[in-house]
């Protein structure tokens, strides 16, 4: 099993995780077995990579362009919810 965030997940997982997982993994909030998928806290990622160096404006871009837009092509991508709506 992995522990992420002190979430199980199996070994034999398909869920993808978002790279680099040494600065990304503290977003992950939830893995749904069903589905085997992992869910990201939209909230801690932009503050993920605000801490890479990139503004608030940059990380809210990087996010939309390169994480959201990759959702409609990979199986078992990530979820994203957004805490403080």
């Amino acid at each position: 099993m992995i522990k992420i965030n002190g979430i199980t997940i199996p070994e034999n997982t398909g869920a993808i995780k978002l790279e680099p997982s040494s600065l990304l993994d503290k977003a992950v909030v939830k893995y749904d077995k069903e589905r085997d998928i992992l869910y990201y806290s939209v909230e801690t990622l932009i503050e993920c990579f605000q801490e890479s160096g990139m503004t608030y404006e940059e990380a809210w871009e990087w996010f939309h362009y390169n994480t959201l837009r990759t959702a409609n092509y990979v199986a078992n991508y990530p979820e994203f919810i957004y805490e403080k709506d």
